[in-house]
């Protein structure tokens, strides 16, 4: 389900919503095509949804963050050279862990890009892609509704029980 977003400066529980469901859609892809063997595309999606979860984190939070007016007019839509300094200070407000996420998170977009290139790739194996996939797609997992309690409904709990699911599948098929 994809749902239209509109500025924050407009509608920002709206904002914030469409931004979450984009995470959870682009976690469910992601463990999907990293189902049908597409390592890379996955590793992309992983990375779409951290970002999208750190433009939903900023829009909640414009008015706690420093450099707010920098926020207002880029940050929220977390561009992807301003990660790092975004979970910097998200993590201020606390979001425990949530700068490990973007350091992982930047680990696989570098891998979507340059696969298992000895002269580019942090990994060597996908067994090692995998791993930080699924650790990024628990933490989010484990911490998206508490995060989001106040825009949480039941469509967001209906796509969170889909992507849950289809995590549980990922992580059964990379024990066996």
């Amino acid at each position: 389900m994809e749902e239209r977003l509109t500025s924050p400066k407009i509608d920002r529980r709206a904002y914030i919503r469409a931004r979450v469901l984009e995470v959870l859609g682009d976690l469910d892809v992601g463990i999907n095509m990293w189902l049908a063997g597409g390592s890379r595309n996955a590793a992309g999606k992983v990375f779409n949804a951290v970002k999208a979860l750190l433009s939903a984190l900023v829009t909640k939070n414009l008015g706690k963050l420093s450099s707010n007016e920098w926020y207002m007019k880029k940050g929220y839509t977390a561009p992807t050279h301003s990660l790092k300094g975004i979970s910097i200070d998200l993590g201020k407000l606390g979001y425990t862990g949530i700068d490990n996420l973007v350091d992982k998170a930047y680990l696989l977009h570098d891998y979507q890009y340059n696969g298992f290139d000895p002269d580019f790739s942090k990994y060597r194996t996908r067994d090692e892609v995998l791993h930080d996939i699924t650790t990024v797609i628990e933490a989010i997992l484990r911490n998206v509704k508490d995060w989001f309690r106040e825009e949480w409904d039941q469509d967001l709990d209906k796509f969170y029980t889909i992507t849950e699911s289809d995590f549980k599948k990922l992580t059964t098929r990379s024990t066996t």
